[in-house]
């Protein structure tokens, strides 16, 4: 894992955490905006960078993401953001912050697919993703980014509304990316075998659940209010999964301060 960072380090951090196959740089458009007045932290999830690390679970993740803010001696976080897969790190590493003493204002869950489906379901996406991934090992950035859009699983998750998805895919295809299987085996059971910790109301009420009205992720919402009776739940029309983010990034970037809430206004 690594870190990248905007903004002035005297400021109150926030950290954004990335979906499935991108890396930190997906972050940037509406980070570098919660840069001018938060230090904007972004973490590159094992088994998505260059650093030859495999990502083997979300648990993993947030001990490495609660020792980085340890080190670093940040004891508190503004708001805490994930995207897709991300979002469900980003639950698991609220609760590891928890235990850690580190406090965390607010919480925005983007699109996360809260799942928990039965093995062979599992065993089914896990050839899906074995599949999905190959589209990034090239040295043809136009192919993969081809390649990507013709894929059945990102025309489930888009919707009809590829052009949505033309910058982040750009982004995504501009160097040859290669996943390991024990990663692909990781974001499985990240994504389709998610354990919603037990949390206290009081920490439920910092929590927003974002999703569009059409995106395939929205069907787990059932399951997080069922958990989550206390937390925010808001959805969109006219995106796609995440595709509010990756189009309007400033207004995006409003939305989430919007959304931190202060420890003295609870």
């Amino acid at each position: 894992m690594t870190f990248e960072t905007l903004g002035d380090p005297k400021n109150t951090p926030v950290m954004l955490i990335h979906g499935m196959l991108c890396t930190s740089d997906e972050c940037i458009p509406f980070g570098r905006y919660l840069s001018q007045r938060y230090y904007v932290i972004m973490p590159t999830l094992d088994g998505h960078g260059s650093d030859g690390t495999d990502l083997v679970s979300a648990e993993q993740e947030t001990e490495k993401i609660s020792a980085y803010l340890k080190a670093n001696g940040i004891d508190r976080l503004a708001l805490l953001q994930g995207s897709s897969m991300g979002a469900e790190i980003a639950l698991a590493v609220k609760a590891e912050l928890d235990k850690n003493g580190i406090a965390v204002d607010s919480c925005f869950f983007d699109g996360g697919p809260f799942f928990r489906f039965v093995p062979p379901f599992r065993a089914f996406m896990y050839r899906v993703f074995s599949g999905l991934v190959k589209v990034f090992d090239t040295d043809d950035p136009s192919s993969a980014a081809g390649n990507m859009k013709k894929h059945p699983m990102f025309r489930f998750i888009a919707k009809g509304k590829a052009e949505q998805y033309e910058q982040i895919i750009a982004a995504m295809t501009k160097e040859r990316r290669s996943f390991s299987d024990k990663t692909i085996h990781g974001m499985v059971d990240i994504c389709y075998n998610c354990t919603l910790p037990d949390l206290p109301e009081e920490t439920q009420r910092t929590f927003t659940f974002f999703f569009a009205k059409t995106e395939p992720a929205r069907k787990s919402m059932k399951r997080l209010m069922k958990t989550y009776p206390k937390a925010r739940y808001r959805t969109i029309d006219g995106y796609s999964h995440c595709g509010f983010q990756m189009t309007h990034p400033r207004e995006y970037a409003s939305m989430l301060e919007q959304t931190i809430i202060s420890p003295e206004s609870r």
